[in-house]
């Protein structure tokens, strides 16, 4: 899953790496989360069970990656039910690309032989030893980037009308005319020591979901507030303008470390998603808020693979960074 997948602005080749590190442990996350969502995928689907469930995210340059599964009912003890005689169909803008037998005891299996590009169109179909097929259809969007066009140590107003000290960051997207676009910010902290990318440690930053483009909007279904999308949003209230977010992080990472000959280095990566994923994304953090409030009515999760469970979706990436030497400060 060692990810390669766009221009990455200032970012220099050390950076190049521990990005394509970075994404990797960030589709891991997605990968775990969904081997044990098919069973919630299922409650809202059908209370029985046994529906092919397929998950694939597709960027360029990348490995291909997807998962096959059964659904269970909402009261099994399992997670997902394997699949047997599973055959994945891969076609790239309408001719095949791969065609193979799923592994039964792998929970995801990975192609590397399968190149995609910005701008093509990928179908995956899949199938059981019981005549069941499923399959879903993506198109793989460009990147769009992201620069840090300045920093500042700030004091902002707190909820309880006291202050607190910020590292203000101002990101601009430059967002492209003529269509929707949806987007996830991720930001990652790095210590490095003496400039070793094997002594390296990452960290994703939980940070404070404050600009307007975070705002949830009434026509996307929810109205519940305060809600964290995992930094997903869209350009609604930008579309087709340099945009300026700006992102406040703790203090905390506004120098470098104390230790001798470390570094630290804050990674703002721009994944640019289709609305499928967007809408899987949101409508999944929407759903499991109301697992455990009864007067919510339950929330159906976004799915895209026809006659089954799941989510097909594309995306690119983009990045910028800002370094902390050893003893330099913003």
């Amino acid at each position: 899953m060692c990810l390669s997948l766009c221009p990455l602005g200032k970012i220099d080749g050390y950076i190049r790496t521990c990005f394509k590190i970075i994404l990797v442990f960030f589709l891991l996350g997605i990968a775990a989360i969904n081997n044990g969502c098919e069973k919630d995928l299922e409650w809202e689907e059908s209370s029985q069970g046994g529906q092919l469930v397929l998950f694939s995210f597709l960027s360029p340059d990348s490995v291909f990656s997807v998962h096959l599964s059964k659904s269970v009912s909402h009261s099994s003890v399992d997670d997902f039910e394997r699949v047997y005689e599973g055959n994945i169909t891969v076609y790239k803008n309408g001719v095949i690309a791969d065609d193979f037998i799923f592994p039964f005891d792998k929970s995801w299996t990975f192609r590397d032989d399968i190149s995609l590009k910005t701008g093509d169109t990928v179908r995956v179909e899949a199938a059981d030893g019981d005549g069941e097929r499923v399959f879903a259809e993506t198109v793989i969007p460009d990147a769009v980037g992201i620069e840090v066009v300045d920093t500042a140590v700030v004091q902002q107003a707190t909820r309880d009308n006291g202050t607190e000290t910020v590292l203000q960051c101002l990101l601009n997207i430059d967002d492209p005319e003529g269509e929707d676009n949806y987007y996830q910010l991720i930001v990652f902290e790095q210590i490095c020591r003496n400039g070793l990318s094997s002594a390296c440690e990452e960290t994703k930053i939980d940070y404070a979901k404050e600009d307007p483009v975070f705002y949830v909007r009434n026509l996307e279904g929810s109205l519940i507030g305060g809600l964290d999308f995992g930094g997903c949003f869209s350009d609604h209230i930008f579309e087709g303008t340099n945009y300026e977010l700006t992102l406040n992080l703790p203090v905390q990472y506004a120098s470098a470390p104390s230790d001798p000959g470390a570094d630290r280095k804050l990674l703002f990566i721009l994944l640019s998603h289709k609305r499928e994923y967007y809408d899987y994304y949101r409508s999944r953090v929407v759903a499991e808020y109301g697992y455990d409030l009864p007067i919510i009515d339950p929330i159906r999760i976004y799915n895209n693979v026809n006659n089954g469970i799941g989510l097909v979706a594309g995306y690119s990436a983009a990045a910028d960074s800002l370094i902390f030497e050893n003893g330099n400060t913003p």
